[in-house]
């Protein structure tokens, strides 16, 4: 068996952690959140060029798993975030919010969004390009032809 030495500091910040992830029922979901980030910012304070070499050096799966996961927490970010949104715009009218001329939700980005998003970002799908693709869509930016103008079902 093995015996660690705490101080008491060492303890109770043990003991207050413990107690303020029972406050939560969704304590994971955070403490994951914390986890990441943590090790985000190790990743980032790496040499970028030592790491172009291992990723160069066979292991570009790396990559591909940064990719994936970049993903999934733009969807998870997304998603809250409208979430957020929702609870706030319920405090205007709601015939403010049904305002003509707004995508109707489960509906595709337009092709001419989708090329602009696809041109101008190096990852696809992403939260920014879903995003610069539906101002293309809505005619706020221009496409890759330049031009701005609304395509359905965005106008």
């Amino acid at each position: 068996m093995k015996t660690i030495k705490l101080t008491e500091t060492d303890l109770s910040r043990i003991v207050m952690k413990v107690l303020r992830e029972q406050e939560s029922p969704n304590y994971m979901f955070f403490s994951n959140l914390e986890q990441m980030k943590r090790q985000c910012e190790l990743l980032l304070e790496l040499d970028p060029h030592t790491v172009d070499e291992i990723l160069m050096n066979g292991h570009d799966w790396a990559d591909d798993h940064i990719s994936t996961a970049k993903e999934n927490i733009d969807q998870v970010f997304d998603f809250m975030m409208n979430e957020t949104k929702r609870g706030e715009l319920q405090h205007h009218d709601e015939m403010d919010m049904m305002s003509e001329g707004r995508k109707k939700s489960g509906t595709k980005l337009c092709a001419r969004g989708k090329a602009a998003a696809k041109a101008k970002y190096k990852v696809w799908p992403s939260a920014y390009g879903n995003g610069y693709g539906v101002q293309v869509c809505k005619g706020d930016m221009p496409g890759t032809d330049g031009k701005k103008h609304c395509s359905p079902p965005y106008c």
